[in-house]
């Protein structure tokens, strides 16, 4: 018998066995496990990691003595960001690969299909759920119960879904003189409206396309399927085959090729545009582009895809077909179904359960059938998000007749097929046969590998073996990036560089016999300093956090040998003081810069800027590129705190707010000022300038210039698909009266509650002199200036580093703030004072509001609102918890903002 195959007689053992024993009898299964020590292997998306607490564990584990759950975050999850070679091996190997790294492991369209389960990765949940009585069926939504049942089993428990429906500008279907459009609308009502609500431009180019599927692929699916009106599956055959044969099909694919050449739909791989007036998105994408700068200008209404349907994304949890304990596994996974805190995700419209709904305060409708309905009202449950009312009905409505993922099975072939329609001239009939014969074939590729591989899953790995008086140091790290992008599996992109210094480390360290790196999410020192040693964060959060729980770090840097408070750059070390007290290590500084792509500066015979821009050289090269590519905006900048338009303005001689004082100075109507910001401003109306960039730069679209940041944890792939360009980074020009730089600091915070605090510090000390470890600017002068450092990266990059120190040392160089240290306390007082002046901006730019006047009425209000907080007081009788105090404070700065300007609205 073959390896693959014990365990597949393993596991139905095991579940014929449970079938005499009645699950959700916690004592029974207590006595079965106590006696032995049970490691169960949990596998989520990175994005739970901070509401996945060892507490919610431990309500499991109480239930089953001897079991302790390890949890794994990866990077899987809510984006379907999947492998760019995506062929069926790569595909089966990325799952087998999830499935023998943990006995529950969470699910998506992007990583459970059928494929996967043909191959016999994943366990059947069908016996186990039907021998469940504590199980109840119908507290899921149907259709999402019915999601991941295919082929007489069922794959995975749902937690949480997202709804993708039809949205559309009603203002831009009034002026096209069109109807609106229904679930009773054929691909030719579609293609119709497309035309119709194309802009174009003057020359005859399409300027914005009438009609978009979003995201891309997976939302084409859904409406090809929608459209279609039957599943591409044969339910006749068991398992069931893909097919591709329903008539319909040929002239869905025809009509949808013919309008991406004309360009009047916009479809795989085309990104977010919120200009285009009919949109199929997911509800959670929706509500996304309320953050930032209220992109969404419009008031948008809702209506079902075709056939009355909408599109499902679950997300759930599966069980290995690896694992040793497959009823344990279930009921870790039904156990994790019934907790609002991982339901109740930004990412998802809706928990699966009705009941859940009931526990986070949303409202309960009923269908037909008086069953219970989807979140009602006003809101919904969106998480963090708020479902426009508008849209709130046709959400409940959806999902009560959702379209569950299990008739999307073998659809994103469609895309496939249209993607081969590129290369055989448009000929769908040819392009259906094609994807056919590869369906099928990946099928029968998935259905080899069943039994050929022993599934196993990966134990824990066990602490290390300490010596009498040794201790295990944590630190956790923050890298800044939302969690998914630079940590795979736990572990850094660069691991084993990090692993090499914790080694060196331990290696001096007498008490230290290993050093544990953690991930996670927040950058909430009382939260951090509470469980780990010490704490790396991607910003200085010194100005607004609880300093009681963290050291005074000055004893300690000031008996470090490799530490000279001389050596760091610029004024960092006296950001991160306060009450003449030092309270973390600079490690690293992230300097915001401009990115030029090579290749275009080249096409457009654009001179690199070698040794930087000056005012005069950076606007030659925007007409330079701007008349080689007239439709193009040369400079499309990255930034959400605003910065680099303002040290744009710097560079033209004005200075709106001076940084350079304590407070800053502000002074908008400054003859030179006023100057300055018209000759940036009228860059951005002339269409050198993206200003509607100025805050989210289009990810899927290569711009000649534009602004980012040297990430301390930036690296890794990039998304599929990408087109390999020549990035560079350069400082932003430099003017004749001031340079300009705005930069956030890696930091490091040793606990007050430590278990050795020397020791602590001693690793922070080692990971500051290791710029190896980071992508950031180190943060120390003799590093830049090390030879050894200028050989590891690169003779460029170190160039670079030392034209930022030139800057710094420069008395003419101003530092503006950055958003990297959060919103709370100073850091919101010192955002919120540019606010009205951003607002004098978008009425010149956007609306041809005389400057000048803006530019006084924003002066004035400025003046008030900081005026307003500077008589801010807490009363810490009433609010004695730091977080309270942060919370008191927010609260009487959104009121000194309010109370000066009763417009005011904060966009995000």
């Amino acid at each position: 018998m073959k390896p693959g195959r014990i365990v597949g007689v393993l596991a139905a053992v095991a579940l014929s066995v449970s079938a005499l024993i009645p699950l959700g009898t916690a004592p029974t299964y207590a006595q079965t496990y106590a006696q032995n020590n049970i490691d169960l292997v949990l596998s989520v998306t990175s994005f739970w990691e901070d509401v996945l607490t060892p507490d919610l564990l431990a309500e499991f584990e109480s239930q089953y003595p001897g079991v302790t759950v390890h949890v794994t975050f990866t990077e899987t999850g809510f984006f379907g960001f999947g492998p760019s070679d995506n062929t069926i091996d790569t595909q089966l190997d990325s799952a087998e690969e999830l499935v023998t790294s943990a006995d529950v492991v969470y699910v998506d369209s992007s990583t459970l299909s059928t494929e996967g389960t043909q191959a016999g990765y994943f366990l059947d949940l069908a016996p186990l759920v039907m021998n469940d009585p504590s199980l109840d069926s119908s507290d899921f939504i149907p259709a999402v119960w019915q999601s991941f049942q295919w082929d007489n089993g069922m794959w995975a428990l749902p937690i949480s879904t997202d709804a993708i429906v039809l949205t559309y500008d009603p203002a831009a279907f009034d002026e096209a003189g069109l109807a609106y459009p229904n679930e009773r609308w054929t691909i030719d009502d579609f293609a119709n409206a497309a035309r119709r609500l194309t802009q174009y431009n003057a020359d005859g180019t399409v300027a914005t396309a009438g009609f978009t599927t979003n995201s891309g692929g997976s939302n084409l699916d859904v409406f090809l399927r929608a459209l279609a009106g039957t599943g591409l599956y044969d339910s006749a055959t068991m398992p069931n085959a893909p097919d591709f044969s329903n008539p319909t099909l040929e002239y869905l694919l025809q009509t949808w090729y013919d309008l991406t050449q004309e360009g009047v739909v916009q479809g795989q791989g085309g990104g977010r545009d919120t200009e285009i007036p009919l949109r199929v998105e997911g509800i959670n994408g929706y509500a996304e582009r309320g953050f930032g700068r209220n992109e969404e200008t419009t008031t948008r209404y809702a209506t079902l895809l075709p056939g009355g349907v909408a599109g499902l994304n679950v997300q759930a949890l599966a069980v290995s077909a690896g694992t040793q304990y497959p009823e344990l596994a279930y009921e870790l996974a039904e156990f994790l179904t019934t907790r609002s805190e991982l339901a109740s995700n930004m990412f998802s419209v809706s928990p699966a359960r009705y009941s859940l709904m009931n526990s986070t305060s949303t409202t309960q409708n009923t269908n037909d059938n008086g069953q219970p309905g989807a979140p009602g009202g006003p809101g919904g449950f969106l998480g963090n998000q708020n479902a426009p009312e508008e849209i709130q009905p046709v959400i409940d409505q959806g999902l009560n007749v959702g379209l569950p993922m299990s008739e999307l099975r073998y659809a994103s072939y469609l895309s496939t097929a249209l993607t081969e329609m590129n290369s055989n001239g448009g000929d769908a009939l040819s392009a259906l046969q094609t994807v056919e014969v590869q369906a099928v074939s990946d099928v029968q590729v998935a259905q080899a590998r069943y039994g050929t591989v022993n599934l196993f899953v990966t134990p824990p790995e066990t602490g290390p073996t300490l010596a009498p008086g040794e201790i295990t140091l944590t630190c956790a790290v923050n890298t800044g990036m939302g969690g998914g992008g630079p940590m795979r599996g736990g572990n850094l992109f660069n691991q084993d560089q990090w692993d090499q210094v914790i080694a060196d480390f331990v290696a001096s360290d007498p008490l230290v016999g290993a050093v544990t790196l953690e991930s996670v999410q927040t950058d909430d020192l009382a939260t951090l300093a509470e469980t780990y040693d010490c704490i790396i964060l991607p910003s200085n959060v010194v100005p607004d956090a609880d300093l009681s729980v963290i050291l005074n770090l000055d004893p300690l840097l000031d008996t470090d040998p490799t530490f000279d408070r001389n050596d760091v750059i610029g004024n960092t070390l006296t950001q991160l003081q306060q009450d003449n007290k030092t309270w973390a290590m600079p490690i690293a500084i992230e300097p915001q810069m401009l990115q030029y792509t090579q290749e275009l500066f080249a096409w457009a015979g654009v001179p690199e800027p070698v040794n930087g821009w000056t005012t005069d050289t950076f606007t030659d090269a925007l007409r330079m590129l701007k008349s080689y590519d007239p439709d193009s905006v040369p400079f499309s900048a990255n930034d959400p705190s605003g910065a680099s338009l303002l040290m744009l303005i710097a560079t033209y001689g004005g200075l709106p707010i001076d940084y350079r004082t304590d407070p800053a100075t502000i002074n908008f109507t400054d003859p030179a000022t006023v100057d300055a910001i018209r000759q940036v401003l009228d860059l951005a109306i002339d269409g050198y300038i993206s200003y509607d960039g100025l805050t989210e730069t289009d990810q899927d679209t290569t711009v000649a210039i534009t602004s980012n940041t040297f990430n301390q944890f930036r690296g890794g792939p990039g998304r599929p698909g990408e087109e390999a360009t020549t990035e560079i980074s350069t400082p932003y020009p430099q003017g004749s009266q001031y340079g300009v730089l705005a930069y956030e600091i890696t930091t490091g915070y040793v606990s007050a509650t430590a278990q050795n605090p020397e020791s602590a510090y001693g690793f922070l000390s080692a990971v500051a002199c290791n710029p190896q470890l980071f992508n950031g600017m180190p943060a120390r002068q003799s590093l830049i200036y090390d030879p050894v450092v200028a050989a590891a990266q690169g003779e460029e990059l170190v160039s670079v580093y030392q034209q930022i120190d030139a800057l710094l040392r420069n008395p003419n160089t101003v530092v503006f703030p950055t958003l990297g240290g959060g919103m709370g306390g100073a850091g919101a007082i010192s955002f919120l004072q540019q606010y009205w002046l951003t607002n004098a901006f978008d009425n010149y730019v956007l609306e041809g509001a005389d400057l000048e006047l803006e530019l006084a009425d924003a002066e004035e209000i400025t003046l008030a609102y900081l005026e307003c907080t500077n008589n801010i007081v807490i009363d810490t009788t009433t609010a004695s918890d730091p977080q309270e105090q942060m919370r008191e404070l927010g609260q009487q700065i959104m009121g000194c903002a309010a109370s000066v300007d009763p417009t005011f609205e904060l966009g995000f």
